[in-house]
């Protein structure tokens, strides 16, 4: 008689294999969710830091105003990218602008600098001016930043935006960018979890 033996896994060994896989799951989907805003969130707040950045330079080197601005048209042809000029639409994109001619008039290809186009399914949010009760940070900055040919604020004075994960759970990720009234920028992480992003 032939004696067989037994290969592979029993029914029992496949289960709990399989129960320990589930909770791997469980566990890693909701950090890696996370992990993704949190980097998101980073990308995002970086771009626009360099971006009145390179706002500022470009103000200073080219002894003209400089503008960033939100815009509703980023993936357009170079030649159609304009200012939104309405609140609230830094969620779609934002285009850097120098005013060459000095007419005041920042339409053209010849005007654009650069363009950030936002993602259509981003949860990204941004508070421009937002109302934190603080004297300092007063500048408009709900459709464009504009910088003067000296690097300062064309208005004057501070402001600030709120860059928001659009997540909430337990609270959002914010980061606060703020530029001085003398353009420097920068920001800083939220430490604790918002609740009025």
């Amino acid at each position: 008689m032939k004696k067989y033996t037994q290969t592979g896994f029993t029914l029992l060994e496949l289960m709990v294999v399989i129960a320990m896989m589930g909770v791997l799951f469980a566990v890693g989907i909701p950090s890696f969710t996370t992990m993704i805003l949190t980097s998101e969130l980073a990308d995002t707040t970086n771009e626009l830091t360099l971006s009145l950045r390179r706002a500022r330079g470009l103000a200073i080197e080219s002894g003209k105003e400089v503008v960033v601005c939100s815009s509703t048209n980023t993936d357009a042809d170079p030649a159609l990218v304009t200012c939104s000029g309405v609140t609230g639409n830094w969620t779609n994109g934002w285009a850097i602008l120098v005013d060459r001619n000095m007419d005041g008039n920042f339409i053209g290809a010849n005007e654009l600098v650069w363009v950030k186009e936002m993602k259509s399914d981003t949860t990204i949010t941004f508070t421009a001016s937002p109302d934190t009760g603080t004297a300092n940070f007063t500048n408009d900055f709900t459709h464009t930043v504009t910088f003067s040919h000296t690097g300062g604020l064309k208005d004057g004075t501070a402001g600030e935006f709120w860059i928001c994960s659009g997540v909430e759970d337990g609270g959002l990720l914010r980061r606060e960018l703020s530029v001085t009234v003398g353009g420097e920028t920068t920001f800083t992480k939220n430490q604790t979890p918002a609740t009025n992003c």
